[in-house]
């Protein structure tokens, strides 16, 4: 079995998205530390014949869609 990086690559994606980090900012400047995360999302894909269910992120559906490859459902 394909590893979910190996499927990525097929698709002609990247490696998955990681947290963005930074700070909070108040009015007097004080920072605390934020974490933005991916909206990673559960879908299926069918990549030569076979069934994988992989993580993909919004952006990411987006643009396969976009590139014509079709998401199952499910």
């Amino acid at each position: 079995m394909p590893s979910s990086d190996q499927i990525r690559a097929k698709l002609g994606l990247g490696p998955r998205p990681k947290p963005m980090f930074g700070h909070n900012r108040s009015h007097a400047l004080n920072a605390t530390r934020k974490i933005s995360k991916p909206n990673l999302q559960n879908k299926w894909v069918v990549v030569d014949g076979q069934r994988y269910r992989i993580k993909l992120t919004a952006r990411e559906m987006r643009t396969l869609d976009k590139k014509g490859i079709s998401l199952l459902s499910g």
